[in-house]
Order: C-alpha cells, then sequence, then structure tokens
C-alpha cells in the first residue's frame, strides 16, 4: 500500500535530451535509464550521474513509441510507428536485429528471464510471440491465439514479472492469461471483466489495469 509520505512532495531533477521524450525504461538494476523519443534516438542516461552515456539513432524521424531492456542489460528492444521493432547492442550501439510488420508498432518487450523471446503489439493486429536465434540472424513468430467469438484485436499484452504468462486485455473488457512455460507451447485461460483495457503493467502478484472509464483498476490475481 502506498502512503502520502512515500511521494515526493517535488520533482528531485529534469533530464533534458533535447527532444520530446515518449517512452522510457530502466535497466534491471535502476543505473541505466533509456528515453525513446519523437525524433527517432534512443538517449541512455547514467541515472547517478545524471549524465548521457550514449545516443542510439534507432528510428529515423518515427517517434520510438517502445522500448525495454533484457534481463542482463546487454540489449535493449525497441519500437516504433514506422511498422519495425529493433534489437540494439548496448555497449557497441550497433542494431543486432530488425523487422518490418504489417502495421505500427505499439509494444515490443523482452520475456524478463529469456532475452530469446519478444512480445510484440500490433495495431489492428493480434500480439505476437517471436522466438529470436542470435546466431543464424533469424526470427520464429506465433500469433498469441484470440477467442474465435472475438473479432476486437485491439489487444494489449504484456509478460508478468518471472516471463511464465502472458496478460492480454481488449477494448471490450475480456482479459486473458496465456502460459507461455516454452516458446509458443501455449494454453489460454480467460477471465471476463466489465472495463475497457488500455494498458496494463504486471508488478508481482497484481495487475495495474488502464480503463477507459476509470484512470486505473488495481487487481490481484
Amino acid at each position: 500500500m502506498m502512503h502520502l509520505e512515500d511521494v515526493p512532495e517535488e520533482y528531485d531533477g529534469v533530464l533534458d535530451c533535447a527532444s520530446l521524450a515518449i517512452c522510457c525504461s530502466f535497466n534491471r538494476r535502476g543505473s541505466l535509464l533509456a528515453v525513446g523519443c519523437n525524433d527517432g534516438r534512443v538517449v541512455i542516461w547514467d541515472f547517478l550521474t545524471r549524465g548521457i552515456a550514449k545516443y542510439i539513432n534507432a528510428h529515423a524521424n518515427h517517434p520510438v513509441c517502445s522500448i525495454n531492456w533484457s534481463r542482463n542489460g546487454h540489449r535493449l528492444v525497441t519500437a516504433s510507428l514506422d511498422n519495425t521493432v529493433a534489437i540494439w547492442h548496448v555497449l557497441s550501439a550497433q542494431c543486432v536485429m530488425r523487422w518490418k510488420f504489417p502495421s505500427p508498432v505499439l509494444k515490443a518487450q523482452f520475456n524478463p528471464r529469456n532475452d530469446k523471446l519478444i512480445l510484440v503489439c500490433l495495431v489492428k493486429h493480434a500480439p505476437l510471440l517471436i522466438e529470436v536465434n542470435y546466431e543464424q540472424s533469424t526470427i520464429v513468430q506465433k500469433v498469441l491465439p484470440i477467442d474465435k467469438e472475438d473479432n476486437d484485436i485491439n489487444i494489449v499484452a504484456a509478460f508478468d514479472r518471472r516471463g511464465q504468462y502472458i496478460y492480454t486485455g481488449n477494448t471490450k473488457g475480456r482479459l486473458a492469461i496465456i502460459n507461455c512455460p516454452k516458446a509458443f507451447n501455449i494454453e489460454e485461460l480467460t477471465i471476463e471483466q466489465k472495463e475497457q483495457n488500455t494498458d496494463f503493467q504486471i508488478i508481482s502478484s497484481f495487475r495495474i489495469q488502464g480503463t477507459g472509464s476509470n484512470p486505473a483498476a488495481i487487481k490481484e490475481i
């Protein structure tokens, strides 16, 4: 439970990257902050010194709408409205792999325990689970299962913190938990709710659900 005394009364500082920040993500240790900007750049800040550690020209002149670290902090995955997802080697700022999709990409997330699995959410398409072979520079992708009676494909999705489950939700209020202990060995369970799902994140055994009718709803899983 968060108390008012846990919330700072004023901000601690400002990180100015000379561009409009769209998204951001801390590495696992909290020492580095990666910021995706509206001009397609990724700026990596050393959060201890508050200085810029590295620039990455990720998506030329297209906003970076999603950014996520691998568990070991060696890689970043970025997504953009230019319909592409890219994996970056943080130390060298080199692009490891890049793929183009049929629609803009809203989100890309590494599996928290396996950086060979990436969850991708597209506009007007079902989410994809992508298995990456770094040695051969190839991928295998699997469309996440959707109820045959459900024609709404505006879906958001997220891994749980252990990477064992994928939580999905759509604008009609349908929630699903997909068990994914191995790549593409999937089993679906559904939970019906009334709220319209716009986005959510998994923290421990609780799910923070963004809804159309309320700012946020926290539900125990």
